[in-house]
């Protein structure tokens, strides 16, 4: 007599998607939560993201009125600029075998969905990451002459998309100009390099000039290394977060503040090679990084956010866009026997640099040793 299997009875089987990828991509992310959230709608016509600029105060059209002599009011004309970046579709499976997954004493498959959450997260987080600080390759953080946006060697201030250009501190105070050697220099430097309470004022003035408005809580937004926020939390004036008298919420990773700044850990920083030699070094990303403020140690970036900076995909839309775990458990043509099962993931992502007024890549050295 024939007995009925999985097998046999495979149609009422299908691949399913599980919403636990977002959770736990949600969980390890961090630049995310200061980013404007666009969302996707299905059946929109287009792949990308898109946003908008509008000019900025200007007093220049005000006129001194005339009593009762309309012609002498000022008219003010106001200008919006569309934006768009598109999305890039990123993906990755986990494949077990039909005996492991009956046999396992640890639920492989479970592990397999949460670790594709993590994994999503930081890739998605290297995006936007790269993006903001202009080394725009999500998909090859480490990939030497095609790592800057726009061509190596290039000044990014002529070669990022929608005619955006960076502002870019230094930790001694030094500001990168276009075709100078500021970070050349600095990399050769050996004191006076890590982020002291000197240069979180001078970030914070630099948003405040530019009229960036503040993020939650009427404070800037710092995102740090671990390494780099050892260097500030030893500033007299720092205050942890467990210190605040007033009950607010807390970003994700928050730590203290400074300078009109909310600190924010972040385990995932851009940090370029040690004494590579040119400026355009800056947008390299060096994999293998570690602290110390010799003329041969890397530089560490911090990026000081402000409000309406970039714009991120709305990871909890409706939208096919969004980040989803796609589970396949049974027979079909590759695998006739179903002797495998795969988990994966796939997901739509990328950052828009809003208005590159509104942030500030800070560089630095650490005295950490980490």
């Amino acid at each position: 007599m024939a007995t009925n299997t999985t097998t046999t009875l495979s149609d009422q089987y299908q691949n399913y998607f599980s919403k636990k990828l977002l959770t736990y991509a949600v969980q390890a992310l961090v630049l995310d939560q200061f980013g404007s959230k666009a969302p996707l709608p299905p059946k929109s016509g287009h792949k990308a993201i898109s946003m908008f600029r509008w000019d900025v105060p200007k007093a220049t059209d005000i006129n001194t009125l005339t009593e009762g002599d309309t012609s002498t009011v000022g008219e003010r004309s106001i200008a919006l600029t569309k934006i768009s970046k598109t999305l890039i579709q990123r993906g990755q499976i986990v494949k077990l075998s039909d005996v492991l997954n009956a046999t396992d004493l640890f639920n492989s498959l479970q592990q397999s969905v949460k670790i594709n959450g993590q994994d999503a997260a930081i890739d998605m987080d290297n995006i936007t990451r790269n993006i903001l600080v202009g080394s725009n390759v999500g998909d090859n953080v480490n990939s030497g002459a095609t790592a800057m946006e726009g061509g190596y060697n290039a000044d990014p201030a002529t070669n990022l998309d929608n005619g955006d250009s960076l502002i870019e501190l230094y930790a001694n105070g030094t500001k990168q100009t276009t075709g100078a050697t500021e970070y050349s220099t600095f990399e050769q430097t050996t004191s006076g390099n890590t982020l002291d309470a000197a240069a979180v004022l001078n970030a914070v003035t630099q948003l405040k000039v530019n009229r960036a408005q503040p993020t939650k809580g009427g404070m800037y937004a710092a995102v740090c290394s671990p390494q780099v926020l050892s260097d500030i939390m030893q500033v007299n004036t720092w205050l942890n977060a467990a210190q605040y008298s007033n009950v607010e919420e807390l970003y994700k990773g928050e730590v203290g503040r400074l300078y009109g700044a909310k600190f924010i850990t972040t385990t995932n920083p851009f940090i370029t090679a040690d004494a590579l030699g040119t400026d355009a070094d800056r947008f390299i990303y060096d994999a293998a990084a570690g602290g110390g403020t010799g003329n041969t140690k890397d530089v560490h970036v911090s990026l000081f956010l402000g409000d309406g900076a970039y714009g991120v995909p709305e990871l909890s839309s409706q939208s096919p866009f969004s980040p989803k775990i796609i589970i396949t458990d049974s027979a079909d043509k590759s695998d006739p026997l179903n002797l495998t099962i795969t988990a994966g993931f796939k997901c739509f992502w990328t950052a828009l640099r809003q208005n590159t007024n509104y942030y500030v890549i800070m560089r630095s050295k650490t005295a950490s040793t980490a």
